[in-house]
């Protein structure tokens, strides 16, 4: 489908190298496990296999050494090596994607989406992540938890939750966002973050938000503009017809019942989008508020964006939903190769990658066949740059094995 030397181009097997050295993740004691060879390893098994497992490793790395590496010694590999090492592929890959970005996806503001995803759920012998709660100590286990944004359409990860308060998304997002925000950023995510004081937070490092309306008390001080009643929806819209349609948009401040003794909203001006939105399972149209801190400009904008393209912005939203399920199914997010946070970490990086990966591939290649198509042509393209790496990586020692 695409040359080798496509491949090549945008992960050299030299710059994996280069990475290693820079982050010195290969100690005097790591010749049967160099950084490369791990990351090589763990390549081609998420390419070949459903799920990653450190006997699979053991087995990828027998082929195509013709040594013999125990399981465990890619557990113990796991818990050790930097994840920094991993996160600079990831790096450089989503660097050299960059440019590709449409016009679109260039606007003045930087839109960042953003969720908490639980990696696994069957942690019973993890030692490190969220507390389930369970009606027995004995019986308590533990679930992994990660924020993940999609930054014009690339994957990234922010955060690995720890602390017990992460257990609630207004902690693991807002805490996270705002560790992460520069001055520009829209960022756009569900109801899970309805503090007040949080988005106060972003607001104060000069970003931006948009989120549903939740539960919090707003006064609304001006009504900017309104639809007349027989311009709203009643039947399903046309195929290329827009999905969100504005009813009123309104500006306001966050208040309660006290609305004149809270002066420190004031300082954060709201602008209320209510609409309506197409839901596709149940045919009906059904009420929608969206709440920013964009500000409403002259020519019907609000921020860079016309009240129908706010609608449009939130409904891009869904694609982080898509790229969790994504992940899930085709990448091994939701399965754990290691019990270390360590180990964690490195397996975000590479999943992150491959899914890099498969998104410029498919790109290159046009397929339209779903994800699985995908990911098995794109396994088939590079099985020869996976072995002329791994032959190279041990320089003679290696035995050379077509990838199965």
């Amino acid at each position: 489908m695409i040359p080798r030397k496509l491949f090549e181009k945008i992960l050299p097997a030299e710059l994996l190298d280069q990475l290693a050295q820079a982050h010195n993740v290969d100690a005097a004691n790591q010749v049967r496990l160099p950084g490369k060879l791990v990351f090589l390893c763990l390549l081609h098994t998420v390419f070949y296999h459903k799920d990653i497992t450190q006997r699979l490793l053991e087995e990828t790395y027998t082929q195509h050494t013709g040594r013999h590496a125990d399981h465990s010694s890619f557990g113990k590999r796991l818990a050790a090596i930097k994840p920094v090492y991993f996160e600079s592929i990831f790096r450089t890959l989503f660097d050299q994607l960059a440019p590709e970005a449409t016009e679109i996806q260039k606007r003045t503001l930087h839109l960042r989406f953003v969720d908490a995803t639980i990696v696994t759920l069957s942690a019973k012998l993890l030692h490190f992540g969220l507390l389930v709660a369970t009606c027995s100590k004995d019986k308590a286990r533990r679930y992994v938890k990660s924020v993940i944004e999609l930054d014009e359409r690339r994957p990234n990860f922010l955060h690995l939750c720890k602390d017990p308060a992460e257990n609630a998304d207004s902690v693991a997002l807002g805490e996270t966002m705002a560790r992460h925000t520069q001055a520009g950023d829209l960022w756009v995510l569900d109801k899970g973050c309805d503090s007040r004081q949080r988005l106060l937070d972003l607001h104060t490092l000069g970003a931006f938000f948009m989120t549903p309306l939740g539960k919090q008390g707003i006064h609304v001080t001006h009504v900017v503009w309104e639809a007349p009643a027989d311009m709203l929806p009643t039947d399903p819209p046309a195929p290329n017809a827009a999905r969100f349609v504005v009813e009123r948009v309104e500006t306001g401040v966050f208040a309660n019942s006290q609305v004149k003794q809270n002066a420190q909203w004031r300082v954060m001006p709201l602008v209320l989008v209510h609409g309506r939105r197409f839901d596709a399972r149940t045919q009906t149209w059904k009420a929608l508020t969206l709440v920013t801190n964009l500000a409403v400009r002259s020519g019907a904008l609000i921020g860079p964006y016309t009240f129908a393209e706010i609608g449009e912005v939130y409904a891009r939203r869904w694609e982080i939903e898509v790229f969790f399920k994504f992940v899930k199914q085709h990448l091994n997010f939701s399965h754990l190769t290691s019990r270390s946070e360590n180990g964690i970490r490195v397996m975000i990086y590479m999943s992150l990658i491959a899914a890099l990966l498969l998104l410029w591939y498919q790109r290159q290649t046009k397929i339209d066949r779903g994800w699985r198509s995908v990911k098995s042509w794109l396994a088939y393209d590079v099985r020869t740059w996976l072995t002329d790496a791994f032959t190279e990586t041990f320089a003679g020692l290696c035995i050379r094995h077509p990838c199965v």
